[in-house]
């Protein structure tokens, strides 16, 4: 045994969520440029998690997974991380996968995908950003339903529209979604897999405007109509955190106006954050 590290991405809200039948589903956003990363130190004199009282979620994880594999040890658990809270970032979510990562590597044992969702799902719903690729997942159960790849290049500018969301009393509240939403969020996951089948960023997009409108009804943005007109000058789509505060903009990463759009949108928000820009060349 020895220290342990791990790490992984944040996301941008999603790019869709909803029900697909009585399922509930999120299609994820990861965001490589939003990054947690863990130190697992580990101690058999210790039998607690010692770290920072703020990272109670990734401590918590940490000792269902030492208790897995049944080892009687603690340890102490630091986490540095650039993803901002209560947001609908994951960043508590990627603090919990770094952390379980870390363990892992500390003490050379395997960590499966499904293991890291069924622990992280016992302690909250969880992004699905286990998966380093877009994937739809099932964020209240902890269960992967299909992968999709790599999202092709683009360039997301994000906004913070103030405030924070807590995310496990969030998702208590019970959603309710019409037979149109329902049929719409179908659209949505169509055009998600048709956009990865073409490698074209705008189907995606599309979706993404497709469920950020349905998620008005749920969990509000203040300028998402004001976003919409904008991203359809550059055909792009607009994303939002659908438990959580930031909205912004997705588009083609070689799109003529894309400069255009971002100094629009400082004009128009002057006294909203912007977050990013941040890109995918690849």
């Amino acid at each position: 045994m020895r220290s342990g590290k791990g790490c992984c991405n944040g996301t941008f809200g999603e790019l869709v969520q909803g029900q697909l039948g009585d399922r509930p589903f999120l299609i994820t956003l990861p965001i490589q440029g939003l990054r947690s990363e863990a130190l697992f130190i580990p101690d058999p004199t210790l039998s607690e998690i010692l770290g920072e009282n703020s990272k109670s979620k990734a401590k918590k994880a940490a000792k269902y997974l030492l208790q897995f594999y049944g080892l009687q040890w603690g340890g102490r658990l630091e986490i540095c991380s650039n993803i901002p809270e209560g947001k609908g970032m994951a960043s508590s979510s990627a603090d919990i996968v770094a952390t379980l990562k870390a363990i892992a590597n500390s003490f050379s044992i395997p960590l499966s995908k499904e293991t890291i969702s069924k622990i992280a799902a016992k302690i909250e719903p969880t992004d699905g950003i286990m998966y380093e690729e877009v994937v739809a997942y099932d964020h209240i159960h902890g269960e992967w339903i299909e992968s999709f790849g790599f999202l092709p290049p683009y360039t997301l500018v994000g906004l913070d529209l103030g405030g924070t969301i807590n995310t496990i009393e969030h998702n208590q509240i019970k959603k309710t979604y019409s037979e149109q939403d329902k049929d719409q969020l179908i659209v949505a996951y169509d055009l998600i897999k048709e956009g990865f089948r073409q490698n074209n960023i705008s189907y995606i997009c599309k979706a993404a405007t497709i469920s950020a409108s349905i998620n008005q009804k749920i969990l509000p943005k203040p300028i998402f109509n004001q976003l919409k007109m904008l991203a359809e000058q550059v055909q792009g789509g607009v994303v939002v955190a659908h438990s959580g505060t930031v909205a912004g903009i997705m588009m083609d990463h070689n799109i003529a106006k894309k400069k255009e759009v971002i100094s629009c949108i400082l004009t128009e928000f002057p006294t909203i954050q912007m977050l990013g820009p941040f890109h995918n060349t690849e």
